[in-house]
């Protein structure tokens, strides 16, 4: 639409999904309503947690307007505005808190503030959204055939949502069936704990989403392959260092995190690890194929990949535990990562940086090597040594990349001003 100057269909398909959301809203605040009392004693076992309920009413509708806001801003591609909002976000609700411990509320304070925090995110950011995008100078047009579009593209969207969900978690429905709540425990502590670096996925895909959408609509698939072609290969230069620095440190930080009784789940940590990285690449994929308004694609992709996973648990967490069960999610990612390669390559001209990527050994142990003497001839606190060696191997790494023309800055100037035209 933005690229065919459909603005009359923009706000249409705002007062589509929000009227969705904002219905969906209503229908579980009516819930929460009713069932306050009941909840309460039976579930919360507090009076108070009625009250709470009922109060926190008022942020489950006004976070509609936070998301449209939000999602607003992503469509336009105002990055600035789009990141800014969780932060802004997080310390509103920090002011708030501490505002109203102050004037003695207690219990009551982060409950008062996430009620008010969505309001006050609109009122900062509306005039910033009304100034992008004059809602008020256009019509609503073809309200039912833009909202049957958009219900149709959301289907495999939210199948592609359960599926990614799927991967990750089915394990440990599989794990308790075969194994022992004490491994189901520890699995269930290193899993989100690895998943946490999906961060970097979320990211990109902020980005690429609206971009590729883009850059789809107007034919232009020069830039999209040479911007696919710079994701892919500053991706992993970007991760390594971080996936880095916590597979050495993993039994500190799991006895740090966790205490003795979850050093049992090194080994899959670090094995997750692995499957982790597989991802964030394929989110690049899986982003780019929905972006150019193909998602049954990714469904396919994710629904195969989670039918995938279900299979490999059966026959390795039986022989090897939550190994078996780490295993089987990164063999998982490693299929999902294969095949959106393989469709996005269908789509657009690719060529995938392998040796880029099978150069990125040097600088690799360059920073294992850096990192081992920081350990051997330096005893610092486990949080500062961290911290420490990851600067100072971090620079080593950047350094040898950038030797072993990993790292090129004009060409980076280049084709992020390539892609932004």
């Amino acid at each position: 639409f933005k690229v065919n100057n459909q603005f009359n269909e923009i706000k249409t398909a705002i007062v589509s999904v929000f009227s969705i959301q904002l219905f969906s809203s209503i229908i579980f605040v009516l819930i929460f309503i009713f069932s306050s009392s009941f909840l309460a004693q039976y579930y919360f076992k507090n009076p108070q947690a009625s009250l709470i309920l009922r109060i926190l009413v008022f942020y489950v509708i006004f976070s509609v307007f936070f998301i449209i806001v939000k999602q607003i801003f992503q469509g336009f591609q105002e990055m600035f505005f789009f990141s800014s909002m969780e932060l802004m976000k997080n310390l509103i609700v920090l002011v708030l808190i501490l505002i109203f411990f102050y004037f003695g509320q207690k219990s009551f304070a982060p409950v008062y503030a996430y009620a008010l925090v969505c309001p006050l995110l609109f009122l900062i950011y509306a005039p910033f959204l009304f100034r992008k995008f004059n809602f008020f100078s256009y019509k609503v047009v073809h309200l039912k055939k833009i909202s049957k579009k958009l219900f149709l593209f959301g289907i495999p969207v939210f199948a592609t949502s359960i599926g990614g969900k799927l991967i990750g978690y089915i394990d440990t429905i599989i794990l308790t069936y075969f194994g022992t709540l004490s491994e189901v425990g520890v699995y269930n502590a290193i899993l989100p704990s690895a998943l946490i670096f999906l961060f970097f996925s979320k990211a990109i895909s902020a980005v690429l989403f609206p971009l590729s959408s883009e850059l789809w609509a107007k034919k232009d698939q020069t830039k999209l392959s040479k911007g696919l072609t710079l994701l892919y290969k500053y991706t992993f230069v970007t991760i390594i260092p971080f996936f880095l620095i916590i597979y050495v440190y993993t039994d500190v930080l799991i006895v740090k995190l966790f205490g003795l009784e979850y050093v049992s789940g090194v080994t899959a940590f670090k094995i997750l690890l692995i499957g982790v990285s597989f991802y964030v690449l394929a989110s690049v994929n899986n982003n780019f194929i929905s972006g150019i308004g193909k998602p049954k694609i990714v469904m396919a992709i994710i629904l195969s990949t989670a039918s995938l996973n279900v299979v490999l648990n059966i026959i390795l967490i039986p022989l090897l535990s939550i190994n078996g069960a780490a295993i089987s999610t990164t063999l998982s990612y490693l299929m999902m990562l294969l095949l959106s390669t393989y469709q996005t390559k269908k789509q657009v001209t690719l060529k995938l940086p392998l040796k880029e990527w099978v150069t990125l050994i040097f600088p690799t142990f360059g920073f294992l090597i850096t990192l081992a003497i920081i350990k051997s001839f330096f005893s610092f606190n486990i949080w500062f040594e961290m911290i420490v060696g990851l600067i100072i191997a971090g620079l080593v790494y950047l350094f040898l990349a950038y030797t072993f023309g990993l790292l090129n800055l004009d060409e980076i100037k280049y084709y992020s001003k390539l892609v932004r035209k």
